[in-house]
């Protein structure tokens, strides 16, 4: 956990190791700052010579507790759109570390048939937001409830499953890391803990327009889901054809259940840094 967190410059708290590896951290820890592999500081377990980035992990983690009110109004809101079942939290406000304006970037768990039609919706909406709150409402990751399984199952995407934060629709979000758990916990121990909390999550009362909307739209759902398709692939095909292919398809996935879109390949980035840390330290990632 140590050298994966490295990669983000965030020393860990004991409390969060021991979240996250299901065992009580300070017998390890003891025997590892012993040995000199790693350091206490100020509250917090990092590799050694990572001393320094204390300091920046307490004030990221000050400006994410002033983050958090706004970003729970924007998962509140995004639970009022036609078709998403569950909203969850994810990125680096999800591991309580933030800029004071950074991102907010959502998990939407949508009806199946409507992953595409949710995902048009949802990017003309925050089109007609003044710019200071667009940030507020990133949804980068559209996942239909009948296709829960991830297909990257990695360091990485485990992460962002044990920490992602539950703000509507507990029994969809206890479903989706259920459906994950087997692969997952293989990275992450903890996901007990964090299975707990999502079922503590919230599930806000059916907004009347939005299902109006639904009801309006059923019979029409199909069609108009992949006419909403069709317009993402083109339009990415157009922006992005200077990707290659494969990259374009991995970073942009399109397919009728799950909707994402990284330009920038930062998973591929932390895992080959994740595995370089873990190389150097004699540990197996």
């Amino acid at each position: 956990m140590a050298c994966y967190y490295d990669v983000f410059r965030h020393p860990l708290t004991e409390g969060e190791l021991r979240r996250l590896c299901n065992v009580d951290p300070g017998p390890i820890v003891d025997r590892l700052v012993a040995e000199g592999r790693l350091e206490r500081v100020q509250g917090h377990v990092c590799v050694v010579g990572g001393a320094a980035q204390v300091e920046r992990r307490i004030a990221r983690t000050i400006a994410a507790e002033r983050r958090w009110p706004a970003a729970r109004r924007a998962g509140r809101l995004l639970a009022m759109f036609p078709w998403v079942r569950a909203v969850l939290i994810t990125g680096g406000l999800s591991k309580q570390s933030a800029d004071v304006d950074g991102d907010v970037d959502f998990l939407l768990l949508v009806e199946p048939g409507s992953v595409w039609t949710a995902k048009s919706a949802l990017q003309a909406f925050r089109r007609v937001l003044p710019e200071a709150l667009r940030d507020n409402f990133c949804t980068n990751y559209l996942l239909a409830t009948d296709q829960l399984l991830l297909d990257d199952r990695n360091m990485f995407t485990a992460m962002e499953l044990a920490t992602a934060v539950p703000v509507h629709g507990a029994a969809w979000c206890v479903a989706l890391l259920d459906s994950n758990r087997a692969w997952a916990s293989a990275h992450v121990p903890g996901f007990a803990w964090s299975r707990e909390r999502a079922t503590l999550a919230p599930t806000h009362p059916p907004f009347a327009p939005t299902r109006l909307v639904e009801g309006a739209t059923r019979p029409f759902g199909g069609t108009l889901d992949r006419a909403a398709f069709s317009v993402w692939d083109g339009y990415w095909n157009r922006k992005y054809d200077w990707l290659p292919d494969a990259t374009r398809s991995q970073r942009f996935k399109r397919r009728p259940e799950v909707a994402t879109n990284h330009l920038h390949d930062f998973q591929g980035y932390v895992l080959k840094e994740y595995g370089r840390r873990c190389l150097a330290a004699g540990v197996t990632p």
